[in-house]
């Protein structure tokens, strides 16, 4: 399989010469594109339309070849195009070679795939070659590894539960050997066997849960609270980059020294829950700092398997697992979710969640607080005479300006196109929101470079409402701030600011 592959990817990179000079390099193109394994698709580069796609691709989407020849790459691809383009931009930041994306299947299943494209030309045409891997396996592997844990943790819950019946068994066994004076020999050679049987039993468990163990590939760990040691195997010291010896010797206090101090105190929490039974497992993910200077994410779960009479607890198990590849794509995915991606100000979405939080919190102290909408006034103008690209790198610019206008304190975001929308917390008097429009339009006023340096001007128009004088909800306090930037911009000719005033007819 390697072989065929390898001999398959020497034709693609020499598909543009043999495809335009010869019929049987053609034909064996066609039979190898046919016929191979690997999903495989010729998409146009501008439009997007699906060309070609071969039996794997019909098989793995779930449509037949025809219908996916008549079908654009944007249906089946399940991210938005703003998620597209960002993975299009960390691709070429982290310079691979390959896009991670979900693709919706026919049947409405959403599968992960890595989507490796090289140009090439086509019967005299430029096209996109594409090979689709399924990657979503991965996540299964993290569900399976999941169970694996509680299977080992539910073994040894079993085990130490047949250890404590057999010592009851032999204290049962050991009362009757003064009662029975007589079978006291007899009724000591047996516990004894019985005794070197459990032993050898418990040693083959412990040889069982150990290739369990290597088998998952995590880190295993055992802490003797009372004096702080910690037992671990090598896995454990492999994720952070040392060898056990390194760290020896291995305490408690080894562990919060190459914890993320932020991560330490949410980890003691959890660990002083399992200790006060209020919850029966122990489980947090944290950074721990590698060898080598970065940090790495840990899945961390265990229990208290020991307690002392006072019911403190004496001994804690449990494994390290690391998840810094699944937690990197998840705080990725998060931050696409709440971030514009052209100018790294919040979305609309981001900016509702921030509002309402600033509106719970002002409920509670009895604050105030103001939002500014924002419209570029000429920004269009800008648009249709130098480009798209150059009105791009003016809202990236206009974004910078209004950020230093703020403070650290208060949240810009872009609602959409030229509308940009600022929440002011903590301002006692209208007067300071206006303070603070007429800083913003001061600093959009300053001439724009685009296009080899050609200055271009824009302003502002900025419609202030205040809370709770102008509404007591986002929508409402959005909405009144919008009227009140359209009778700036109509009415009083852009460049400037008004309050709003329900009782004014913007119309």
């Amino acid at each position: 399989m390697i072989k065929q592959s390898f001999i398959f990817l020497i034709c693609m990179l020499w598909a543009p010469f043999t495809l335009a000079t010869s019929q049987p390099h053609a034909d064996l193109f066609n039979q190898m594109f046919e016929k191979h394994a690997l999903v495989m698709m010729l998409i146009d580069p501008d439009k997007g339309d699906i060309l070609a796609a071969n039996t794997a691709a019909s098989e793995f989407y779930g449509y037949s070849r025809d219908t996916l020849a008549q079908m654009n790459i944007k249906e089946i691809n399940d991210l938005s195009p703003q998620s597209v383009a960002e993975e299009r931009k960390l691709a070429a930041l982290e310079k691979r070679r390959y896009f991670v994306f979900r693709h919706q299947l026919a049947d409405g299943s959403t599968r992960t795939v890595k989507v490796s494209s090289v140009p090439v030309s086509y019967r005299g045409s430029p096209v996109l070659f594409s090979i689709v891997t399924d990657i979503s396996e991965f996540r299964a592997t993290q569900e399976s590894l999941w169970h694996y844990q509680n299977r080992l943790e539910h073994m040894v819950d079993e085990q130490t539960q047949q250890l404590e019946k057999r010592t009851d068994h032999q204290l049962i066994a050991t009362s009757l050997v003064i009662i029975f004076l007589g079978v006291m020999l007899t009724t000591m050679w047996l516990v004894l066997r019985k005794k070197r049987r459990t032993e050898y039993e418990l040693q083959l468990e412990r040889g069982r849960l150990d290739e369990i163990i290597r088998g998952t590939h995590v880190g295993t760990w055992e802490w003797h609270v009372p004096s702080g040691q910690l037992v671990v195997n090598d896995r454990w010291a492999e994720i952070i980059g040392y060898s056990q010896k390194a760290l020896a010797p291995i305490t408690i206090e080894t562990w919060k020294s190459l914890c993320h101090s932020e991560d330490y105190v949410h980890a003691q929490e959890k660990i002083h829950s399992a200790f006060g039974d209020l919850t029966p497992n122990y489980e947090c993910e944290f950074r721990m700092l590698h060898k080598e200077g970065f940090w790495v994410w840990i899945l961390s779960k265990g229990k208290v398997m020991e307690w002392d009479r006072s019911h403190n607890p004496v001994r804690m198990v449990g494994t390290h697992q690391d998840i810094n590849e699944t937690k990197r794509l998840y705080l990725q995915f998060e931050h696409m979710a709440h971030t514009d991606t052209l100018t790294g100000a919040l979305n609309r979405m981001a900016f509702k969640q921030r509002a309402d939080q600033a509106l719970v919190q002002a409920r509670q102290q009895g604050a105030h607080f103001s939002l500014l909408f924002i419209d570029l006034d000429g920004f269009k103008a800008i648009n249709d005479t130098y480009g798209h690209d150059a009105g791009d790198s003016v809202l990236v610019e206009t974004t910078k300006r209004m950020s230093s206008s703020i403070r650290n304190s208060d949240t810009l975001a872009r609602l959409g196109g030229d509308e940009f929308a600022v929440l002011l917390e903590y301002t006692s008097h209208p007067d300071d929101a206006g303070r603070v429009a007429e800083k913003i339009i001061a600093g959009l006023s300053q001439p724009f470079h685009v296009n080899n340096n050609q200055e271009v001007t824009l302003s502002a128009s900025i419609g202030i409402a205040c809370y709770p004088e102008h509404g007591e909800s986002f929508e409402s306090l959005l909405s009144c701030s919008d009227a009140a930037m359209y009778y700036a911009k109509r009415t009083l000719n852009g460049g400037i600011f008004a309050y709003c005033d329900p009782k004014r007819d913007t119309i």
